[in-house]
């Protein structure tokens, strides 16, 4: 089905966007919809029917809403909306062991399907479109992702010496279309023989890693005293760098020596920095962000769970990372609103040939989504063409 979003605003300028099997056809200049005769016009090459906002069967009119590609939520543990406010104000360490795992123990199929769908829900509601994540129970996940209509690839959480690997493949089967990666918890939580194994089922079956790395500086004084190096290092010499590559995706990167950097953008390692979580929990806030662009590596931002962000709002994380950047740097010019929103969507444009994965929100600018608005304000969101959320 072709769908037509009339007169939408992007870079300042009213546009039509055609849409054709989920990829964006076309971007031109807005045709009326009726000639002076009130006859409707065929010259766009879709079905015109109402101006309204239901998208049905071909036009939406899309007057007063800027496009926007949609966003990714490069980190995340959707089923977490299950243990929002659970451990409140109480360092990572702490919040762990005292309150997540122990209630963890507790899941079924059936609540994290649950939690997963409340976490998609607010994710389309808020104009992301893809979310990258990690956690158990993912059939039960998959399915809430299908159902939902939003893009997500599932991390398997992999913990001591990586005994889930060997249900691998009967949860690939379970999960179908959805795609996945290995997800290694930590180097805390994950042992030495656990890490390889997982980076060789990663490289036997070419999928991503997903792990949690120097997120605190507890984390990196125990490396140093159990390793004798710092935790880059450590992933360095167990080989796992050189076999992952750029398809090593690590969440948080906050806590790093200059040659940790040179390591990650050497091998153009994706870094994905969660600036609400890392607050919250008190992990830190000076995330090099420059200095891992400068040195090859890859940038983007994710909200981390909602039990440590609250919410999965990442037009709320664009606005802090910037302003962290600014403030830590002390220059307001560090980190432009264009600049986060590149990182929120992975350099997505709205443009033809490119998935029509995209949210419409009232704002006239970038710097008014990144600044002065939030997830709440998004309009509509559309998933391959296809309209997932509408206010």
């Amino acid at each position: 089905m072709r769908t037509l979003l009339h007169n939408a605003i992007l870079n300042n300028k009213a546009v039509d966007i055609t849409i054709d099997n989920g990829l964006i056809d076309s971007v031109s200049t807005p045709l009326p919809l009726t000639n002076e005769e009130g006859d409707a016009l065929h010259e766009a090459d879709v079905e015109r029917v109402d101006r309204d906002r239901s998208g049905a069967n071909g036009t939406i009119d899309c007057s007063g809403l800027t496009v926007f590609p949609g966003l990714m939520n490069m980190h995340s543990h959707a089923p977490m909306t299950l243990f929002r406010g659970l451990g409140d104000d109480q360092p990572l360490d702490v919040w762990l062991k005292e309150y997540i795992w122990p209630a963890e123990q507790g899941l079924t199929d059936e609540k994290v399907y649950k939690g997963t769908l409340q976490a998609c829900r607010e994710m389309l509601a808020s104009g992301t479109t893809a979310f990258n994540d990690m956690y158990f129970h993912l059939p039960a996940m998959a399915q809430a992702v299908r159902d939902s209509g939003i893009r997500a690839r599932l991390g398997l959480n992999i913990f001591g010496d990586g005994d889930e690997l060997e249900s691998l493949h009967a949860i690939m089967n379970a999960c179908g279309a959805v795609p996945l990666s290995i997800a290694p918890h930590s180097i805390y939580t994950v042992s030495e023989k656990g890490l390889r194994r997982s980076a060789e089922v990663c490289q036997e079956l070419g999928l991503p890693m997903h792990i949690h790395m120097s997120e605190t500086q507890k984390e990196v004084d125990d490396c140093l005293r159990e390793h004798g190096c710092r935790p880059w290092e450590y992933l360095d010499k167990l080989g796992i760098l050189d076999q992952m590559g750029n398809r090593l995706i690590a969440a948080h990167c906050l806590h790093l020596s200059e040659e940790e950097i040179r390591l990650i953008g050497d091998h153009h390692i994706t870094c994905v920095h969660c600036p609400n979580s890392n607050l919250k929990l008190g992990s830190g806030y000076r995330f090099p962000m420059l200095e891992l662009l400068a040195a090859g590596a890859n940038v983007m931002l994710g909200t981390d769970g909602s039990a440590s962000s609250n919410n999965l709002d990442m037009i709320e994380v664009m606005k802090t990372a910037a302003l962290l950047q600014k403030g830590w740097r002390g220059d307001p010019t560090a980190v432009p609103a264009d600049m986060i929103l590149r990182l929120a969507t992975g350099g997505h444009t709205v443009a033809p040939g490119q998935p029509a994965c995209l949210f419409l929100a009232p704002v006239k600018t970038v710097s008014d989504l990144v600044y002065a608005t939030h997830g709440e304000s998004v309009a509509m969101t559309l998933v391959d063409g296809k309209i997932m959320y509408k206010k």
